[in-house]
């Protein structure tokens, strides 16, 4: 009898440590926020730059409206997605890392591309010196 009741209760201290109902999983919520940032860089780069005169709030309610159409989502559940990522900070630092590493992999020639390892890229320049700048600190 113990032991019904303490797997039982385990399995509800597992159950109640998963995603809230209505949270879209990590990699739902990568893939969203991938195209939330491609979208702003389109805006940002283009469309701004382009047509100055249009009403930016309305260009980005806009622009993010078609991004949760196509990912079948509602603002709703992206608020309550992002809400609790941010409460989560490795997980959510984990999902920004993702991002940024697939920006990387944008930008990097074909070959390189694969090859991309962002531990490594991580890591500081060795040429760069510790220190006040050679201006500023006589050598």
């Amino acid at each position: 009898m113990k032991k019904i009741l303490l797997s039982a209760i385990c399995f509800l201290l597992v159950a109640a440590c998963g995603r809230p109902k209505g949270v879209l999983s990590e990699e739902k919520m990568e893939a969203v926020l991938w195209d939330i940032a491609k979208g702003s860089e389109f805006v940002n780069s283009y469309v701004y730059y382009r047509y100055p005169q249009l009403n930016h709030a309305a260009i980005n309610q806009e622009v993010l409206r078609k991004i949760f159409t196509l990912h079948n989502i509602t603002k709703e559940q992206f608020d309550k997605s992002l809400d609790y990522y941010q409460r989560k900070p490795d997980v959510f630092a984990a999902l920004l890392d993702s991002i940024n590493v697939q920006q990387t992999r944008k930008k990097l020639p074909p070959g390189e591309a694969k090859a991309f390892d962002s531990a490594r890229a991580a890591q500081p320049d060795p040429s760069i010196k510790p220190g006040l700048p050679s201006r500023i600190h006589p050598q």
